[in-house]
This record gives structure tokens, sequence and C-alpha cells, in this order.
């Protein structure tokens, strides 16, 4: 395919914006790995909270259970304390009156008795004591099942907030990749837009070569791939079957005039000759002009191309080196010629104005 600058400028808009969708998309990959990765993080902290909330649950309810079993135990025994307390006070009292009365028998009955309340109150407060020591090593059991479900909310709510960041970030690495993607798209669209032109031009000029290359009876194997040139005189170049590309080494060449007559023929790998020329050059009765050459007359620049055939003796000439196409025009040359009369039978345009001009 034919080169093409804005083709080209199109293709590398087109690939510098398939590598930022790229970039894009890796992003956005990234983003999504680290929204999912937060996300079972997420999981994992709430499943863990709702265990130690279970567990503080439970721990809880046995507390209130043993709390419930023994508060009114407690209650009774503060109770039952405070009442033989006070009858033990009372039977010493009484025992102290009896003594004072000199009254041995009644001292020694109340004494008794209020040694009996003494212990029964000593009994009642050691059965609370046992009973508050166990409310308090159940409470002590409890506490830890209240710190575990204080830290599992803790981590939870750290996982939370990690994964919405994660998740803004992932919608943010979205919305790039859809901008990104949308500019790739549209780039694409211009590149496959433009090399849709391209590619009917590059038909329009292989359907053009080759009628070109049939016209000039190029052997059928080779018509699809010519290489064609158009002489500033109309004449056409045609090359074909070189090595590598159409007028690679090897290369045949024909060359049609501009009414369509094909006025030379070499095949590829044919010797270049006289034997080539087709029609009356054969016979040496048609001519032309050979390559222009750059040379030099005293000093001064020239650039010249001699005749042949017909043209024998001729001479096309200008001042300067110029291209082969700017020189081959017919406006940018003179041309002397072997006859008499001005510039010796040629033509006179002073492109040519040095020494013997």
């Amino acid at each position: 395919m034919a080169k093409d600058a804005e083709l080209d400028r199109l293709n590398d808009v087109q690939q510098r914006a398939y590598e930022q969708k790229q970039t894009a998309h890796k992003a956005q990959q990234s983003a999504w790995d680290r929204k999912k990765s937060t996300g079972d993080a997420l999981h994992a902290a709430f499943e863990e909270k709702d265990r130690a909330y279970v567990a503080q649950q439970s721990s809880w309810e046995n507390l209130q259970r043993l709390r419930d079993s023994y508060g009114p135990r407690i209650e009774h025994l503060n109770t039952s304390q405070e009442k033989a307390f006070r009858n033990m006070g009372a039977a010493f009292d009484s025992a102290s009156n009896a003594h004072d009365r000199h009254d041995g028998a009644s001292a020694k009955m109340y004494a008794e008795q209020g040694h009996t309340y003494k212990a029964e109150s000593k009994g009642y407060v050691e059965e609370r004591r046992r009973l508050v020591d166990e409310l308090r090593s159940a409470a002590a059991r409890h506490q830890p099942y209240v710190t575990a479900f204080q830290v599992a909310k803790e981590h939870f709510s750290t996982a939370k907030h990690n994964y919405e960041a994660a998740k803004a970030a992932h919608e943010r690495a979205m919305k790039e990749y859809r901008t990104a993607k949308a500019a790739f798209d549209t780039a694409s669209k211009a590149f496959q837009a433009r090399l849709a032109i391209v590619k009917a031009e590059n038909a329009k000029k292989t359907k053009d070569k080759r009628s070109i290359a049939e016209r000039a009876g190029v052997p059928y194997a080779h018509r699809d791939n010519v290489y064609t040139k158009t002489d500033p005189d109309g004449t056409i170049q045609i090359y074909f079957g070189g090595v590598g590309e159409p007028n690679g080494p090897g290369h045949g060449h024909y060359t049609m005039d501009r009414s369509g007559k094909v006025t030379y023929k070499r095949d590829p790998f044919d010797p270049h000759g006289q034997q080539n020329f087709e029609g009356p050059g054969k016979d040496g009765h048609r001519g032309g002009f050979l390559k222009s050459q750059h040379g030099w007359i005293d000093n001064y620049p020239v650039t010249f191309a001699l005749g042949w055939g017909t043209k024998q003796g001729h001479t096309l000439i200008a001042d300067g080196h110029l291209s082969q196409d700017h020189f081959r025009d017919s406006r940018h040359h003179d041309h002397y010629g072997p006859g008499e009369g001005p510039n010796s039978n040629g033509t006179l345009r002073r492109q040519y104005t040095g020494p013997g001009a």
C-alpha cells in the first residue's frame, strides 16, 4: 500500500489512544482487584463482628441468668443476716441484764442464744460472700467477650472505610477507562475511514496501472504489480518483474508514448540495446533524448540531455543542475539542433544563458 501521511498520522493517534486505553484498562482492573480484596476483608470483618456479638450476647445472657438466680438469694441472706445480727445483740443484752441481776441461769441461756445467732449470722455472711464472688467471677469471664466485640466493631469500621475508598477509586477508574475507550473508538473510526479511502485510491491506482500494463502488452503475470512513471511529454515508463519490487534488479521496461504506441520493450532480465525499440526506431528512423545529466561548461553548471536516433546531434540544455522531471518539461530547457537557422533550428527560451548561448 502506498504511503499516506494522513493515514500514518491517524495511525499514530490510534496507537497512542490504544496505549492509553490499555493503561486505563489495567488501572481499572487493579482498582477492581483492590475493591474485591477490601470487599472480602469487609465480609470477613462483618462475620467476625457477628460472631463476637453472638458470643458476647450468650455470655451476657448467662451472666444475667446467674444474677437473676443469685439476686433473690442474696437479698434473702442480707435480710436474714440482719435479723440474726439483731437477735444476737438482743440475746447478749438480755444475758448482760440477767448477769447484772445475778440470774446466772438466765444469763447463760441468753448467752448461748447470742452465740447461736452469731453463728447463724456468720453463715449468712459466708454464703452471701460466696455468691457475690461467683457473680464477680462470671462478670470477669464476660468482660473478654465485651472487649472482643468492641475490637471486632473497630475492625469492621476500618474494613468498611477501606472498601468505600476502594469502591470510589474503582468507579473513577471505570470512568477514566470509558473515556479512554471512547477516544480510542473515535481514533479507530477515523483511521478506518481514512484507510478505506486510501485502499480505494490504491485500488484505483492499481486498476489504472493494470489498464496501462494491458494497453502496453505487459505479460499477464506482471500486470498487477507494475511501477509506472509519466514523463513531462506524456510518455509512460512501465517497469515490472524486478527482484523485490517492480523496478528492482533485472526489471522489465516498456515505454508507451502519449498516443498509446509502445516504443520500447524489454522483458525482465533481457539485455539492453537497440533491439528493444519498437516501430521505426528499430531501423534508426525514430529517436529521442537520453536521461538528463548534470555538467559544467567553463565552470558554468548546466543540465543537458543528448539525442539519439532521429534526434542524434540534438541537445536539450538549461542553466543550473535541475531535477529530471523539471528539466524534461519543455518550458524549462532550450533545444539546440544540428541544422541551420536561429538556435541551430532548435528552440530558444533563454533557459540556457551560459557560454556559446
